[in-house]
């Protein structure tokens, strides 16, 4: 028999109050906890100073209504978490709303009144865009985008198209400067080849200008001095230096300008910071006869709300007008951070093909919804772990605290962003979490709209994609820090945050290596067993889901398993990137790197201004 649990608070509601559910949408604020006397809790709400006693259990069920939903649909999920609760509908309800009442709980209408601005829109912004192709020894390729731009971009309201080049096969880079000599008279603008030669003049330049600077610049833009490491960081900066005082949309080559829509496109907006939809296809042919085509330029729909104030970006996406049903779902302590002048720096979009990854092991974060229409027959069910064909997006409009991934991707680069890590894998996700550092109440945008991700030659997920475990992951562990850090980050300018930042890096760099060490254990372990819970919760609520999709889980805990026995062991030894560095000399590696690092972020808005100047200098 299930027990009952009694939901009160500390003290009765006020005598005679009748309670009547508010067609409003309501969700946990930011509050403080703390003990007091007879084993009851003070909330404290830190943005308005309200507070309230409540009983822990209580506080246990807030903790959940992080989403803005009626009180009515909370109490609802209140019961379905606990059981022990049903028959006390009408109690919950009105605990809940003596929380809205007393400040604990905060309004969606409220939000949607803080959101809006009165002023007129912003005057429609008509700086030219500059377009930067990253491309990586591709050439079939970079000609299929380049053909889709020419064929379906209105080119002419673009200030440049550069196709920087981060090949390092001498044949390769013949092949696609020949491709963008090919493609130039097909534009209507110029379209520009940047390869290494045109890359070491823009950086003998920055150094002419920046000599004490020199050391940074190469760290963050120099191939030289890189080596063979993967380098899509650097051309990204290099991308940055290009673009430096207008707005910036980076394609990656294999993206092709064909947009759709989703497949069950919303009215309303998000605020949130969780996974994208996604939907898992056979062939091409049946995710096009799903999705359908929209207007095709990504560049002029990107231009849309890019570099707009949050509240005219609302009133351009049709929600001039938000009302707090259309905030249902969307999570209540990102929305109430921001504030109707928070900057759209960054603007993103879905993906039909390819998702991007290194690996399937993201299908189990995924959100509910698609993870169960994923599971709904076999057949999506093995082509989610068998093949690369996904659509990955938002079926609304979608804000969210940084930008994640994005093949086509927009920046706002009149500001002073900051610039990606220069080598290896992970740099857009690095940049999001320093973008969010930097600009704490900045929003990034993901449309409702995808582009084709077709890798040339086609991929598909190999034996290592498999694998939960992770491999030559020093240091992985400092990514997540840049978020864990922001909170203790009193500065208000985006310079002194980037400087503070640059001390956080130089800090770690001057670690010991046995604190290093011991940190990627800690976090190696701590990242195992959140994910080896996860999977077994998920190999529980779906035990009757398609066989494919339990032997996946089995398999994950299985390697999880095993992956943490060897972690813990006192020889366990670090691996990383670079691969062909042993233990001592890796640690060693990425000291210096985050010491190079630090300085580089350091000089970055003299850099940027550098080039700003240049770039006007050269029109």
């Amino acid at each position: 028999m299930t027990e009952k649990t009694e939901f009160s608070l500390s003290m009765p509601v006020k005598a005679g109050s009748s309670f009547k559910p508010l067609p409003d949408w309501v969700a946990f604020d930011l509050c403080a906890a703390y003990p007091v006397e007879a084993g009851n809790l003070l909330l404290h709400n830190t943005r308005n100073g309200k507070r309230a006693m409540v009983r822990p259990e209580v506080y246990a069920s807030l903790v959940h209504c992080h989403e803005f939903k009626t009180i009515r649909q909370h109490a609802d999920s209140i019961i379905e978490a606990n059981p022990g609760m049903a028959g006390q509908q009408a109690d919950i309800e009105q605990v809940l709303q003596s929380m809205l009442d007393n400040g604990i709980m905060v309004s969606a209408k409220n939000t949607c009144d803080r959101l809006k601005s009165g002023a007129d829109p912003a005057e429609t912004r008509t700086d030219a865009p500059v377009v930067a192709i990253i491309t990586w020894e591709r050439p079939a390729a970079l000609e299929r985008l380049l053909a889709s731009i020419a064929a379906n971009c209105e080119t002419e309201k673009l200030h440049r198209i550069y196709v920087i080049d981060d090949s390092g096969n001498a044949e390769k880079i013949s092949e696609n400067r020949a491709v963008v000599e090919k493609h130039a008279a097909t534009v209507n603008t110029a379209l520009v080849y940047f390869g290494r030669n045109e890359q070491q003049a823009l950086l003998a330049d920055l150094v002419q200008r920046l000599p004490q600077h020199e050391d940074s610049i190469r760290f963050l833009a120099d191939q030289r001095r890189w080596g063979d490491h993967w380098s899509a960081g650097l051309s990204r900066n290099l991308a940055l230096l290009l673009s430096c005082g207008r707005r910036l949309v980076m394609m990656d080559d294999d993206s092709i300008c064909d947009l759709y829509a989703p497949p069950q496109p919303r009215p309303n907006i998000t605020f949130s910071d969780t996974p994208r939809n996604a939907d898992f296809f056979a062939s091409e042919a049946e995710w096009g006869a799903m999705h359908q085509p929209v207007n095709p330029d990504p560049i002029n729909r990107h231009m849309q709300c890019l570099g707009l104030s949050l509240s005219d970006a609302l009133k351009v996406l049709g929600q001039n007008h938000l009302k707090p049903a259309g905030l249902a779902n969307s999570n209540a302590l990102l929305a109430s951070e921001l504030e109707a002048g928070s900057p759209v720096l960054v603007t993103e979009c879905g993906s039909l093909g390819c998702p991007g990854t290194g690996k399937n092991t993201w299908l189990p974060y995924m959100e509910p919804g698609s993870l169960e229409q994923m599971l709904s027959s076999p057949a999506k069910t093995t082509n989610a772990l068998s093949t690369r064909k996904v659509w990955s997006g938002r079926n609304q409009p979608h804000f969210a605290p940084r930008p994640n991934m994005s093949q086509i991707t927009g920046f706002d680069n009149r500001e002073l962003l900051p610039p990606y890590k220069p080598v290896f894998r992970g740099e857009d996700r690095l940049f999001g979490y320093m973008l969010d550092f930097v600009f704490p109440t900045s929003v990034t945008l993901d449309y409702p709209w995808s582009a084709p991700h077709l890798p040339v030659p086609e991929r598909g997920w190999r034996t290592q994609d498999l694998n939960f475990t992770p491999v030559d992951a020093f240091p992985e562990f400092f990514y997540s820090q840049v978020l864990e850090y922001k909170s203790s980050c009193r500065s208000s300018s985006p310079a002194d945050r980037l400087s503070v930042l640059a001390g956080w890096f130089r800090d770690l760099g001057a670690s010991s290596p046995e604190l290093l060490s011991n940190m990627h254990r800690d976090a190696r372990l701590r990242d195992d067993s959140e994910l080896l819970q996860h999977l077994q919760d998920l190999l529980s609520e779906y035990d009757s889901a398609p066989v494919d999709w339990q032997n996946y889980l089995r398999n994950g805990i299985r390697q999880l398993n095993v992956d943490m026995d060897r972690v813990s062991r006192e020889d366990f030894i670090v691996k990383g990137l670079p691969v062909n560095l042993d233990s001592k000399e890796l640690i060693e590696f990425w000291k210096q790197f985050w010491a190079g690092f630090a300085s580089a972020l350091d000089a970055w808005p003299e850099i940027h201004r550098a080039a700003a100047e240049l770039l006007s200098a050269n029109k």
